[in-house]
């Protein structure tokens, strides 16, 4: 098993420092492989809620309990072994990108976590009533994880949009300029 040291820089991130963000380059161990663009993602996720200032303080039972959904919930949307949760990600992203949808679920799928995933699932799963979100409870149990994690999660997303554009950000660009500093992001279109 390698080593995961996260350190990102662009200029934007939260003036406290934390596990997700802090002002050093990356560094990433891994049995000498290439860093996944899947453990990017989900760091670029973390940062992203980090610089909105919308998760719990670092080291708390709350806040790993997030790093674990970004984690698990993201393998459990790629890996395409649960039938309810495919067909849920899809038609989020259908009712959300429409005649993109095909090449939004490829990209998520290869590279994980995008902004355009993480909006569609958002209002997918905020949106929908309790009996639907139940249909996924089988998926999320693979992945130890309930339908209010994945609602938990979700609800940061938002809250996160909602922050930085209060600041005058938008969370697509964030998510982005911090995907560019993370693993694997060299030569992956990451919109």
């Amino acid at each position: 098993m390698g080593m995961l040291v996260v350190h990102a820089t662009n200029g934007v991130l939260p003036e406290r420092p934390s596990a997700f963000a802090s002002p050093a380059p990356i560094q990433i161990q891994r049995s000498g492989k290439a860093a996944s663009p899947h453990v990017g993602a989900a760091m670029a996720v973390l940062a992203t809620l980090e610089q909105s200032r919308v998760l719990p303080p670092e080291g708390t039972v709350e806040a790993n309990r997030i790093i674990k959904s970004v984690i698990q919930l993201q393998s459990l949307f790629t890996n395409k072994t649960d039938p309810a949760v495919q067909e849920f990600l899809q038609h989020a992203v259908a009712r959300k990108h429409g005649d993109r949808t095909a090449q939004v679920v490829t990209q998520f799928h290869s590279g994980g976590w995008t902004p355009d995933v993480l909006e569609a699932l958002a209002d997918a799963v905020l949106l929908s009533p309790t009996e639907v979100l139940a249909r996924l409870a089988p998926g999320l149990a693979l992945v130890n994880l309930s339908v209010d994690d994945l609602q938990h999660f979700m609800q940061l997303v938002r809250n996160s949009e909602r922050a930085l554009a209060d600041a005058g950000k938008n969370f697509h660009d964030v998510f982005i300029s911090h995907r560019k500093m993370m693993p694997g992001a060299a030569g992956r279109s990451l919109h």
